[in-house]
This record gives C-alpha cells, structure tokens and sequence, in this order.
C-alpha cells in the first residue's frame, strides 16, 4: 500500500499547487528512499508536516502561520495505493479543516529534526500505532519529541531487537536501561565500559541515533517513515553509517529523508529507484523538482563503469544539490583547481560554484545540464576546452537559457608528450574479472584485513 504522491496548496510558503512523487521499494537497496535537498527556508521542512498533518484522530488546525497569505486557504492531497485523500481548511480564512481519509490502517510514521526529550518522565509505554495516533501536526514546531519517553518502555521488552539495529551505526555494542530516582522519576541509564550516566548527560548525537533506531526497529515491510534531517547531530562516520542503514530499510519499506548533508544522496540508490527531490524558494513561493527517469537514465550512464572519472559523482560533486543556483561546470579536474588560479592572476573572481571536479570531459557536460535542468538550476555555464568548441552549439540548442564558452586554448594547461607504456599484469583481466590464480590470495587478504578492523 504504497504512499505514491503528495500535492500542497497554500501551506506555509506553497503558493502554488506543487507535486511530489515518492519512490516506491523494489527489493533493491536504496529503491525505497525518497531524498528531499533545499536550502535553509526553502520549504523542505513544510513538506514533513505536511506528511505529519494525516496523522493523528482529529483533523488538523492551519494556524496563520502554516497557511499562505496569498491564497488562505490549505489543501493537501495524499495519494495512496490509487487512492486520494485529503486534508484542506473548511473555507478561506479559517484554520479548520475537514479530512478525508480512505484507509484508517495506513500510517506515516514522522520523525522530527528536534529530537531531544524529556530526560526524566513518567512511566508508560507506547506502541508504534499508539505513537502514531499521539504525534499530529501542532500549532507551533516542536523544540522536543512528543512520547518519546513512553517508547522507550515499549523497547525495553524487545531490546534486544533494537541493539541489533542501533549496533549497525554505533561501533560499540550498546548497553543502555531504564532506572528511576528516588524521588520516582525515571531516566534512561546508558553505560560507557564500568561508568553510566543518565539521559540527561546523553550526547545529542546519541539521542538523535536511538530515535532513527526507534523509527525502524518494530516497522515493517510496506511502511512509511519520514525523518527530518537525520545527520543532525552526527558525526560523518556516523552519517555514513546511518544513510547504510535507511539504505538498506528502504528495499522494502518507503523511507522519507530531508537532508543537508550529502553523504545521504547516493548516486547506486538513484539507479536502483531512489527519488532525488530538489525545492526551492527564489521569492514566488516553494517549487519543488525531482529527477525524471530520463535524468536517473543519464546518472547511471555517467557513473556505471566510469573507472577514469570516479570523482564525477564523489562527495563533491554531491554537494551540488544542497548548492544554491550559479553552477560552472567544466572538463575535469584541472579545470576545478586551476581556473580560480587564473582568475587570481587577472585580478578577478569566478562568482560561482564549480560542479564538484569536472565533468570527466567534455562529452559529459551535456549530460550534467540534463539534470541540473531537471533539479530547477536556472543559472547553470559551462566552460570548454578550445579543441571542444565545436560542442557549444548543440549545447546552445539544447540548453538555450545556460551559458556556454571554451577557451582560447586547446587546453588550460601546457602538455608534454607522453612515451609509451609497459603493458602491466594486474589481478583482473580486460573484463575486470579477477583472475582465478589471484582468487585465493585476495580472498585470504581480504579476510586478514577485515579480521584486523574488527579487532580479533
């Protein structure tokens, strides 16, 4: 029962109707996920609540704030396994509304960006369903999670469950309870080797940690959940370590991200069915674009077997899509280092971005405005080599509103003739096999190596 589209009218910064399509889980790591980028203030976090404001047993209130001033007058549709749903104010002005739901069994399970909690609380347990009835979109954005507390009573009886997935993100096997003061009040004990402290001495990284853990843990197969900004708090490695986790989730579940950080855009996911969601806000209201299939066609080609260029689609050029508009992109690496050089000779600035370090030649450059134009990029040049300047004109045609030049020269740098090499025998053949003579050796390589991280 696959959450398939969501559509916002007049909510927050929506001035205009805007779409968005989720990814739906085909068994293939990454399939599931649905990636939502943007700048500060430009509406990511108002797509959240709006996925927040189906929850709950009352219909939601759109305070003044949440509701456009322009239009007054909020609609959200929800469309679910081929069916509509909606919730949408009860007339112009007014901050009821009326919803319209189809099926009561289907929930959407949101984490909030804010994920601190009340350190010392009372006792109760909530379930998943319970929580999910509990957390509905309030008036004002939460500073804390609402319940959390309570869902840590209901780990407590399957923790052993929740360690299995929290130990796939922290390096240490976790071991954690809950105690109560002697004034009555209850803590979360987490130990560290023979010293434990309570949940008010927790890092907050480690908070934001057991609430994705938590968002997981008693999901299944066919669920949806949303987290709002999960590297919040994390250090990269853990970054890493969390987006393998919704990776791998998101095989059979659909997993919602809003995100800063580009460790959570991967370029494999997208091939395998992953949604790359870009919104904006340039002043006429939040816009929101995706990748087309055609786009996703075009990052497959240019990162499947791409041995020469592996850096096309690195952590750099990743962060082109948290990037305002202004992109230059140009032919490789050279280029990225050496233009801003030039431009320091001349006594001058580029007053742009460069696209992470090159295209990986000149070939390429049509195939990175093919999707900067599919992610909303207005402002996107491209400079050339001067051997390649025969491209521009295609490109012109293609791209009409972005710039393209190449420069005076065949290249940007003086190239000395290169002698001939020696063919050399590697452990992979032509085909990049590797070969059964090397099979045995690697293989015991490999193992002596991961025996050696893992500390044996």
């Amino acid at each position: 029962m696959p959450l398939e589209k969501l559509e916002i009218s007049g909510f927050r910064g929506f001035r205009q109707k805007q779409s968005l399509e989720f990814s739906i889980p085909n068994n293939q790591p990454g399939s599931g996920l649905t990636i939502i980028t943007g700048a500060n203030n430009s509406g990511k976090s108002s797509i959240i609540e709006c996925l927040k404001a189906r929850g709950g047993h009352q219909s939601p209130s759109f305070t003044v704030g949440a509701r456009n001033a322009s239009v007054d007058f909020v609609e959200i549709k929800y469309f679910i396994d081929g069916k509509e749903e909606s919730v949408s104010s009860l007339k112009k002005g007014s901050s009821e509304t009326k919803k319209n739901e189809v099926n009561g069994k289907f929930h959407i399970f949101v984490l909030p960006s804010r994920r601190a909690f009340h350190p010392f609380f009372g006792k109760g347990s909530h379930s998943r369903e319970q929580h999910l009835n509990n957390n509905q979109l309030s008036a004002q954005r939460n500073t804390m999670m609402n319940g959390f507390e309570y869902r840590l009573f209901n780990i407590l009886e399957n923790q052993e469950a929740f360690n299995e997935i929290l130990h796939r993100v922290l390096t240490f096997k976790p071991e954690w309870s809950i105690d109560q003061s002697d004034q009555g009040q209850y803590f979360l004990k987490f130990y560290s080797g023979k010293v434990s402290h309570t949940s008010d001495g927790m890092g907050e990284g480690i908070v934001s940690i057991f609430a994705i853990v938590d968002s997981l843990y008693d999901s299944k197969q066919g669920d949806v959940i949303v987290i709002d900004e999960p590297e919040l708090s994390l250090h990269p490695a853990l970054q890493k370590r969390v987006f393998n986790l919704l990776k791998d989730f998101s095989k059979n579940r659909q997993i919602i991200i809003s995100t800063h950080s580009p460790y959570f855009v991967d370029v494999p996911s997208i091939v395998n069915g992953s949604n790359l969601v870009r919104v904006v806000n340039s002043g006429k209201g939040t816009e929101i674009f995706q990748l087309s299939s055609d786009a996703k066609g075009v990052l497959k080609k240019l990162s499947k077997d791409n041995l020469y260029n592996p850096h096309t689609f690195g952590l750099d050029a990743r962060e082109l899509f948290f990037q305002e508009d202004g992109i230059v992109v140009v032919e490789g690496q050279e280029d990225v280092l050496l233009f801003p050089d030039i431009a320091s000779q001349l006594n001058t600035t580029i007053s742009a971005s460069f696209f992470g370090w090159g295209a990986g030649g000149a070939t390429n450059i049509s195939h990175i405005c093919f999707f900067l134009k599919d992610l909303g990029f207005k402002k996107v040049a491209a400079i050339l080599d001067g051997d390649k300047a025969k491209e521009i004109p295609k490109l012109e045609r293609n791209y009409p509103n972005y710039h393209f030049v190449h420069i005076c020269a065949d290249d940007i740098r003086t190239k000395k003739a290169r002698k001939a090499t020696k063919k050399v025998d590697g452990l992979l053949d032509d085909k990049r096999i590797i070969k059964d003579e090397h099979k045995e050796h690697t293989s015991q390589l490999l193992e002596k190596l991961n025996q050696y991280m893992d500390g044996h």
